[in-house]
């Protein structure tokens, strides 16, 4: 598997685990693991190789030198999450510690897609194609 199809894949289900997560108040500790796990190694592939992520030559001005900027900010937020609910699990928190990073995460993640929506809409440099697997480049 590429580096590409697999952060593919982590961005979808770290996604889908938060949603999960957020329906079910962060109850079921397999859940959360597999939070930590797929985001823990999601964060280690951008340290260690870096980010794919790439501004594109429609982004321009203030968007443009802010776009690297944001995304790290983004894995910030999620290094904050993943961290707050493994200590959640390896009981060096309360049982509840990792709810309000969730939140914050679930809030900085929405912003982030709707940002990558009104670039592929608007300046149309198919910037949800980057992330969406390819079963959905036909819709997008």
């Amino acid at each position: 598997m590429t580096q590409r199809r697999l952060t593919i894949f982590l961005h979808w289900s770290v996604l889908l685990l938060v949603l999960v997560m957020v329906k079910g108040g962060t109850a079921s500790p397999y859940v959360r693991w597999a939070f930590v796990v797929a985001g823990g190694l999601w964060l280690a592939m951008a340290v260690t190789r870096g980010m794919l992520c790439k501004p594109g030559p429609k982004l321009r001005g203030t968007l443009r030198t802010a776009h690297s900027w944001v995304h790290r900010g983004m894995y910030g937020v999620l290094a904050l999450t993943v961290g707050a609910n493994a200590a959640a699990l390896l009981g060096l928190a309360p049982h509840d510690t990792g709810w309000i990073p969730l939140l914050v995460l679930l809030g900085a993640g929405a912003l982030h897609g709707l940002f990558h929506f009104w670039r592929h809409n608007v300046l149309y440099d198919g910037a949800l194609r980057n992330m969406s697997p390819r079963i959905l480049h036909k819709v997008l």
